[in-house]
């Protein structure tokens, strides 16, 4: 589907491995996402080590960072993305980060500088490409002449971001949430780069990779025009929560692309909210409900449900019967079912490519024939874990120094 080198494989999400071993049936049970409300740079930032859970409490978030842990946190994103020798030594000695005191302060202007040198660096690795262009002006900031084409690449990927007075805010200290923000958006643009052209070689992610369960799930709602309406994100996301606006799309683009009429005041009364952004889990069962009606009504069996929290005088009560019949089982393993908990694209996803597959609206492919491990087979996958096991405990390593840094007096700004 796309073509990369080596070290991005290898720097593929650390977090993703877990979910593609214990993946499977697993992904039709609820998946708890307690950050799924989070901005994506900063749930996304944690699962690449850019910061921890203990980060997320906003005293953190918000105070100002010094040198070294931004430097840090740089190297990480580089080696993630296959920049060789990525480490803050050799990042200083190549120009990219500044030989500054490692406890001194950093700004914003700095930290764009610093992402526009790394940007010229992978670059001229010709892991990126970008043709020279004006970047946007700043009221509070003049962009150099030697960083002109590499922020107005930054810009156009929508790493660097003004304030809407159209000052950058460049004297400002540094933030832990300033510095996720950019670095993460950075290592997602460049992944995304990386990775090739969507149009050209299948939809793909940053954060998942094409053997992980959830791809065949997309491919098989992108044939049927579930993503018809809605503009996909380099990053999945899977934990995030999927909001009402989404699912409606998603109806609209697989009805459109069946030839079929939406019922619109149905959906209207389905995703009708009290104010969540987000779509709940008794939404999904009533969405789910009606694309079985449209599609598969007469192939539809009622079977008996067993939710410790659900009886028939609920609104989704009927929706589940017919699911159950479909064999789809939405519950969470104590046995509720939590018709108000908001249901993260993971799930969502999957349940809904279930039902598109007993609706038969688009051809299940013919399922490739099964064949015996071979000597090359179990030396890649040493390979592979090997490089992983390697990736984890570098980022283990930068977590535990940025601990030491934490603990240590921080320059005030």
């Amino acid at each position: 589907m796309f073509k990369s080198n080596s070290f991005f494989y290898s720097g593929m999400l650390v977090a993703v491995l877990f979910l593609a071993l214990f993946a499977g049936n697993s992904l039709f049970q609820a998946v708890f996402a307690s950050s799924g409300n989070l901005p994506r740079e900063l749930r996304l930032g944690m699962e690449i080590g850019l910061i921890n859970q203990e980060h997320l409490k906003s005293g953190r978030l918000n105070r100002s960072i010094n040198y070294q842990q931004f430097a840090e946190k740089i190297a990480t994103a580089l080696d993630l993305l296959g920049y060789e020798n990525a480490d803050v030594k050799n990042l200083v000695s190549r120009g990219i980060l500044a030989g500054k005191r490692s406890k001194s302060s950093i700004t914003r202007k700095e930290a764009i500088e610093t992402l526009a040198r790394a940007c010229a660096a992978l670059k001229a690795a010709s892991l990126i490409s970008y043709e020279a262009s004006e970047p946007a002006s700043y009221k509070d900031y003049r962009i150099a002449e030697k960083y002109r084409s590499d922020i107005s690449y930054l810009q156009k990927k929508f790493v660097v971001r003004g304030f809407p007075d159209g000052s950058l805010g460049a004297g400002r200290s540094l933030t832990l949430k300033d510095a996720v923000f950019f670095i993460y958006r950075f290592y997602e643009a460049v992944a995304a780069d990386l990775m090739g052209s969507r149009e050209n070689q299948g939809i793909s992610f940053v954060d998942i990779p094409l053997s992980h369960p959830i791809m065949a799930v997309i491919k098989n709602l992108t044939v049927s025009g579930a993503f018809d309406k809605i503009i996909l994100r380099p990053s999945f996301d899977g934990d995030s929560f999927i909001t009402v606006a989404d699912l409606n799309e998603i109806i609209n683009g697989l009805f459109a692309r069946a030839g079929k009429e939406t019922d619109q005041v149905r959906v209207r009364t389905i995703l009708a909210g009290q104010g969540s952004t987000f779509a709940r889990r008794g939404q999904l069962a009533l969405t789910l409900e009606y694309i079985l009606d449209t599609f598969a009504k007469d192939k539809l069996n009622a079977q008996k449900i067993e939710y410790a929290d659900v009886t028939f005088e609920n609104p989704e009560y009927e929706a589940l019967v017919k699911l159950a019949g479909c064999g789809l089982k939405l519950g969470y393993g104590d046995g509720r079912f939590a018709t108000e908990d908001d249901v993260t694209w993971f799930e969502a996803t999957s349940l809904l490519n279930e039902v598109i597959k007993f609706c038969a609206i688009v051809e299940e492919p013919a399922a490739t024939k099964d064949r015996l491990a071979v000597k090359d087979d179990i030396e890649n996958l040493k390979t592979l874990l090997k490089a992983k096991r390697e990736k984890i405990r570098k980022i283990l390593k930068v977590e535990e120094a940025a601990v030491q840094n934490q603990t240590e007096p921080e320059t005030s700004n």
